[in-house]
């Protein structure tokens, strides 16, 4: 027999079919209202407020549906297990997780499944602990071993890591995604030979694999191989880490582009951009009319930065076009090889901008260094960061530092402003044609690898850059220059994550500098 109290949950039911989901919620409170203990309002609440991302309100539906029904199933307490750790619970999750394992048909699979939620959630500590029950319980499960070696990586057991790779292929040998991680985690040791051995084995096992073909393509050309390596970075656009705007009418390297209008768009980071562009004027003495499409805080900078190139925003409508093609694939379109050296400078910041922010810096002491700095580089990952912690060696000579970044953090000005000789100005820097302006004040740039980087580059302007131990491939190894900007001085890691011997070896760099400049004005006195 339907009771008034049923009739109310199925309505509630139609309302969430329908989308309207705060009116079943609405529905369903007004249901325990009456009465609190009623299991199918509770249950109702539960998911419905998990559709709304109301985590905090389904945690506590759930909770309250399990003192009721210790055991409502595994299916269940796993949802409700995924409320807790989306409400921040995680000791509760965790509890939960664990009941659901004690529920569960598929104890090998649920165990597994609950370390891939980990993981997933960035608890890697967490995550190692169950897919190490899962392959204590199912040790002839790759799988188990192979995340197991993701985990150990993301907490820096990296010996462990390649164990648990090397395992997971030993057992299932016709897997490509074993041998992909055990190639990469390999080239992070710098066991190059070993590590393009492992992306061919992948390659050879799945041609398909775009994992495979885009680390052997960062793996050569960080090792120098231009030719093989920008032929497999085409295959960045299989990996679903990015989207071509257009699949029409690319450019196959061949056509003729006399009096063709070419279509070129920007793809990644802005500093992938500006040290892209070079190619673009290649395309003009090819007889091509070429607009480019860059994002929104580059378009001022990169304006008439070469005849016949139309600069445009990302965001701006796109006119009608002969051919297509994204930018970074230029190199392998244009068959550059390590041909990547253009004349320096190639780009040039505003005399306008200039002239305010030589008002705005004041005379520059005789004898003294003007420095602009940047340590973030985020949205990039956090290894490519200097935090400010590591910079008071720097912050200890005689010059004057200026920071150029941009999205400084409360705390990291409070730190900044510890250091007499420091100034904040990054939150001025309105777009990069203002970040041009600024630099061209300074007589150097220190900066971790980001943009910034590469505006200095560009303009021609001394900077040193600060590179990790295994670095984004465009730096390659060992080398102190880079054939991308002739201005550009590299100080890199000795071993991973060492960034107080970089920056001691910069400050060493840097004092020399001062004292040549501090000697240069007083002889010229």
């Amino acid at each position: 027999m339907t009771t008034p109290l049923d009739a109310r949950c199925e309505r509630a039911r139609q309302l969430s079919a329908a989308g309207r989901l705060d009116e079943a919620i609405a529905e369903l409170r007004q249901v325990l209202k009456q009465s609190p203990e009623f299991l199918p309002a509770l249950e109702g609440l539960a998911y419905v407020s998990l559709r709304t991302s109301a985590f905090e309100s389904a945690a506590d539906a759930f909770d309250r549906l399990i003192a009721l029904v210790p055991q409502p199933g595994a299916q269940a307490t796993f949802d409700a297990a995924m409320a807790s750790l989306q409400a921040g619970r995680q000791m509760r999750a965790e509890a939960l997780f664990e009941a659901t394992v004690q529920q569960s048909p598929d104890v090998i699979g649920t165990m597994h499944t609950i370390g891939m939620t980990w993981a997933q959630a960035g608890d890697n500590a967490r995550a190692l602990v169950w897919f190490e029950r899962t392959a204590a319980k199912a040790p002839a499960l790759w799988q188990a071993h192979f995340n197991r070696g993701r985990a150990l990586g993301a907490l820096g057991r990296y010996d462990e890591e390649i164990d648990a790779y090397r395992l997971a292929n030993a057992i299932a040998p016709q897997q490509p995604d074993p041998l992909v991680n055990l190639g990469v985690a390999l080239r992070e040791q710098h066991a190059f030979t070993d590590a393009l051995q492992c992306l061919r084995e992948a390659v050879k096992l799945s041609p398909e694999h775009a994992g495979a073909r885009t680390n052997r393509a960062q793996t050569n050309l960080l090792l120098g191989d231009f030719e093989h390596g920008w032929h497999d970075y085409e295959w960045r656009w299989q990996d679903g880490g990015q989207r071509r705007r257009f699949s029409d009418r690319l450019w196959d390297g061949r056509a003729p582009l006399a009096g063709k209008t070419v279509f070129v768009y920007s793809e990644q980071g802005f500093g992938d951009t500006l040290q892209f562009v070079r190619f673009v004027p290649r395309l003009v003495e090819m007889g091509a009319n070429v607009v480019l499409s860059v994002q929104a805080p580059l378009v001022t900078l990169l304006g008439g930065f070469a005849r016949g190139v139309t600069v445009l925003g990302e965001h701006m409508p796109v006119p009608s076009f002969d051919w297509q093609m994204p930018l970074l694939s230029l190199p392998h379109l244009l068959k550059v090889a390590g041909n990547v050296a253009v004349h320096s400078p190639y780009l040039r910041s505003s005399a306008g901008r200039e002239m305010i922010w030589r008002s705005a810096l004041g005379a520059k002491p005789e004898g003294t260094l003007r420095v602009g700095f940047v340590w973030r580089t985020r949205p990039f990952p956090p290894h490519r960061d200097v935090a400010l912690e590591h910079w008071a060696p720097v912050f200890g000579t005689h010059a004057q530092f200026f920071s150029l970044q941009v999205d400084a953090t409360d705390e990291e000005r409070a730190e900044l402003a510890r250091y007499p000789n420091v100034r904040d100005i990054g939150g001025k820097l309105s777009d990069f044609a203002e970040t041009a302006a600024v630099i061209a004040q300074m007589d150097l740039v220190i900066a971790a690898d980001t943009a910034v980087l590469h505006v200095a580059g560009a303009l021609g302007k001394p900077a040193w850059a600060l590179v990790g131990f295994t670095p984004d491939w465009r730096w390659q190894l060992a080398r102190r220059d880079s054939d991308w900007y002739p201005s550009l001085t590299l100080f890199r890691q000795s071993q991973r994550g060492d960034w107080d011997g970089v920056m001691a070896e910069v400050a060493a760099n840097l004092a020399a500098a001062a004292q040549g400049e501090s000697a240069a004005a007083a002889t010229a006195q």
